[in-house]
């Protein structure tokens, strides 16, 4: 550990509750544990001392017209207290087993990390590490010539971006501002329908401004709905072709790669929002799959006795609703014998059932038959998940 060069912190004369005249001096830069049997003071000297002074020192800061919304701050009974740094408390919290909490959101210092990066971070691109930065019109203009040049393009400003609500004022905005179409949730729809949207679900809207193939003779035409999608999207563009959507922004992309993401918010940093989880794991940092040992429920069985987590009497495989007469065609279409012990059939005949044709390069076309299995799966995190 580094030497220590800061100026300690030092408490003087401390009177609160069981503290009677103490004096401390508490080295910076370190791990400071502070001990002692039941009723010695030590959360009195953390918190009603040293935390309390901080925050009172910060309160004593700002202008008056922010002091006035925070409340007065009562100087703890002390002499002197010098060296303080702005300080922090965690309440202690009764520890939760749910998988999507954690040491930073129970104390909501996520809350406060998430603003941070969102203000404060600069994007860089996913592929090079190159700077995002935002695009022109012009830009967009080219990249969407030289990429997809003779593909129809649907051209939509989006609006709402995977957010829940029913929107009935922003859809009727639109039918009083003369928009005829908009794309909800990949789907386009006529204003002049009645468009419900269910309250408490994410919705994608964007408003559908032209349709036209990237050809000769309406470049024009494209750059000016390019032009007005922007202004009406808040420096938002998504050209769908075909199904496809892809998102150009006016403030962040990478020239090189052609990546866009969005502008910088708080939910894309929650591992709880849609947004910023991991599509692999949901956030959660584990994911569900079947695997060889979970699947296998003994090895000794061959896959007519039970040795694959299945039911023959109930005609389907258990948890899964896959009826039996599906796994007997398809042992009969990878000649796999169903009353050898499932420890004595070959690797190849157990990676086609387990896994599908596609990996043994059979002639068969039966894909991975436990690929949804449910019953029985294994949790896989750390290193597991970057394979």
């Amino acid at each position: 550990m580094k030497k220590n060069t800061g100026r300690p912190l030092v408490v003087r004369g401390a009177r609160e509750n069981n503290l009677k005249n103490l004096d401390v001096e508490i080295p910076r830069e370190r791990l400071v544990v502070v001990t002692g049997v039941s009723g010695s003071g030590k959360s009195t000297l953390a918190h009603q001392i040293i935390c309390r002074e901080g925050q009172r020192r910060f309160v004593e800061s700002l202008s008056p017209y922010a002091r006035q919304y925070l409340g007065r701050m009562d100087r703890p009974q002390v002499e002197m207290v010098e060296g303080l740094s702005p300080t922090i408390a965690i309440d202690q919290k009764t520890i939760s087993r749910n998988p999507r909490s954690t040491v930073g959101t129970i104390t909501e210092i996520l809350d406060l990390m998430r603003l941070l990066y969102a203000r404060l971070g600069t994007p860089h691109c996913p592929s090079c590490g190159g700077l995002i930065e935002g695009r022109s019109r012009e830009q967009i203009v080219l990249h969407a010539w030289h990429h997809h040049g003779g593909e129809q393009v649907t051209v939509c400003a989006p609006i709402v971006l995977e957010r829940k609500g029913e929107y009935r004022k922003e859809l009727d905005d639109l039918r009083e501002q003369g928009f005829q179409r908009v794309r909800v949730d990949g789907e386009i729809l006529h204003l002049s329908d009645e468009i419900v949207l269910a309250r408490y679900e994410r919705h994608t809207i964007e408003i559908v401004l032209d349709r036209m193939k990237l050809v000769d003779g309406k470049r024009g035409r494209f750059a000016e709905a390019v032009e007005k999608a922007l202004a009406l999207g808040d420096g938002l563009v998504d050209l769908v072709i075909g199904d496809e959507g892809h998102l150009f922004s006016s403030r962040f992309g990478c020239h090189e790669c052609s990546v866009t993401i969005p502008e910088l918010e708080p939910r894309l940093f929650s591992f709880n929002s849609p947004l910023g989880a991991c599509e692999r794991c949901d956030g959660l940092g584990r994911r569900r799959s079947p695997s060889f040992t979970s699947v296998v429920r003994d090895a000794d069985l061959s896959i007519e006795d039970g040795a694959l987590q299945t039911r023959k009497q109930g005609k389907a495989i258990r948890g899964l609703g896959i009826p039996w007469k599906v796994l007997d065609e398809a042992l009969k279409a990878g000649k796999v014998d169903p009353s050898k012990p499932w420890k004595k059939l070959t690797d190849r005949a157990r990676r086609f059932v387990l896994e599908g044709s596609a990996a043994v390069g059979s002639n068969a076309d039966w894909p991975r038959l436990f690929h949804l299995a449910e019953v029985s799966y294994d949790l896989h995190g750390g290193r597991e998940l970057e394979r």
